[in-house]
C-alpha cells in the first residue's frame, strides 16, 4: 500500500532499519485499509492469534493504531476502536491469573491427539523438545542438528545414563547449554530418531511431506507453529501456546527442588526474580496437594 510506504519513509528518518522492518511486518498483517470498529477489531485480533501470541498480537495492533493516527493527521480517517483495544490489552491480566503450566494429564492429552491425527510428526517432536528444554519458541526453531550433544553420566546408583545437552543462543545472542529433561523414556528415541535423519548443519525441525510424485522438505516456521497451536486449542478446548510449555518445564523442575540459580541458567533468565515467580507457583501447588491429601 502506498500510504504504508509513505509512513515507513517518514519513520525511517528517526528509526533504525531493523525497527522499520519490524513495523513493516506488523502492518503487513493489515491486508487492506478499513475501519476497525469494536467487532472488526475483535475479529482481526482472533485472526492474528492464529499465528501470534497474545503479546505479539497486541504489539501488532498497537503499531496499526499508530499508523491510523498518522493517517488521521494526513486527512485519511479510519476508525480504530479504543475501547476494544483496551479490552484486548486487559485480557492478559485475566490470563495471568490462570494456571500457566500444563498438568501431566493435559500433556498426555496433547501428545495423544497429535499422535492419532494426520498431522506432521514434527509437531509432536516440537512439543517434546519444548517440554524437555523450556526453550523459547524462537530458540527452539533456530536449533540445528549440531546443537545437540550426547553426554554419558553415572547416576548415584552407579548406572550409566546418556543425557542430551543443547547449545542455545538466547536473547542478546547469549549462549547457554541446556540439558534435556526427558520426562518419559520414549522421548529419547524420538529425539535420537530425528537426529539420525538429519544431515550436519540441518535445521532440527526439518520434515518431509509426501506427494504422489514428489517429496517436499520443509522447516517448521513460527507462523506455522502458532497456527497449529491455535487450531489445537480449539480442538481440545485447552489453551495451548508455546510459552506454556516453557512454563510447564520450569514449574515441574521447581517442584523437583532444582535450585533457583540452576533453573535460572537453564531458562536463560536475566534475573533470578523471574525464576522465583516460578517457584512461588510450584510451592502453591505443593500446598494444594498437601491440603487435598489431608
Amino acid at each position: 500500500m502506498y500510504l504504508v510506504e509513505l509512513y515507513l519513509e517518514e519513520l525511517s528518518k528517526v528509526k533504525d532499519r531493523k525497527t522499520i522492518e519490524r513495523i513493516f511486518y506488523q502492518l503487513s498483517k493489515l491486508e487492506e485499509l478499513k475501519p476497525l470498529d469494536q467487532r472488526s477489531l475483535f475479529e482481526f485480533y482472533e485472526e492474528l492469534r492464529k499465528t501470534q501470541s497474545h503479546r505479539t498480537a497486541i504489539q501488532t495492533l498497537q503499531e496499526i493504531k499508530r499508523f491510523y493516527q498518522w493517517l488521521s493527521k494526513k486527512g485519511y480517517h479510519y476508525e480504530f476502536s479504543e475501547q476494544a483495544f483496551r479490552e484486548l490489552k486487559n485480557k492478559k491480566e485475566f490470563e495471568n491469573k490462570a494456571r500457566k503450566y500444563f498438568t501431566e494429564e493435559e500433556v498426555e492429552k496433547i501428545l495423544s491427539y497429535i499422535r492419532t491425527k494426520p498431522k506432521p510428526f514434527v509437531y509432536y517432536l516440537l512439543c517434546v523438545v519444548l517440554l524437555s528444554s523450556g526453550l523459547r519458541i524462537s530458540e527452539a526453531l533456530s536449533l540445528k542438528r549440531d546443537d545437540f550433544k550426547e553426554r554419558r553420566l553415572i547416576t548415584e546408583k552407579g548406572e550409566e545414563r546418556s543425557v542430551f545437552v543443547v547449545k542455545v543462543k538466547g536473547k542478546f545472542s547469549k549462549e547457554r547449554e541446556v540439558p534435556l529433561v526427558l520426562w518419559k523414556r520414549e522421548w529419547e528415541d524420538v529425539i535420537r530418531k530425528q537426529l539420525d535423519s538429519l544431515k550436519e548443519g540441518q535445521a532440527f525441525f526439518t520434515y518431509s511431506l509426501m506427494f504422489p510424485k514428489s517429496v517436499k522438505v520443509l522447516t517448521l516456521s513460527r507462523d506455522a507453529v502458532y497456527r497449529f497451536f491455535y487450531d489445537l486449542s480449539k480442538e481440545l478446548s485447552l489453551d495451548v501456546y508455546p510459552h506454556r510449555f516453557r512454563y510447564t518445564y520450569a514449574v515441574w523442575l521447581a517442584m523437583k527442588n532444582i535450585p533457583p540459580n540452576v533453573l535460572k541458567e537453564f531458562l536463560g533468565h536475566s534475573s533470578v526474580r523471574t525464576t522465583l515467580e516460578v517457584y512461588a507457583q510450584a510451592q502453591k501447588e505443593k500446598v494444594l496437594d498437601l491440603i487435598a491429601s489431608l
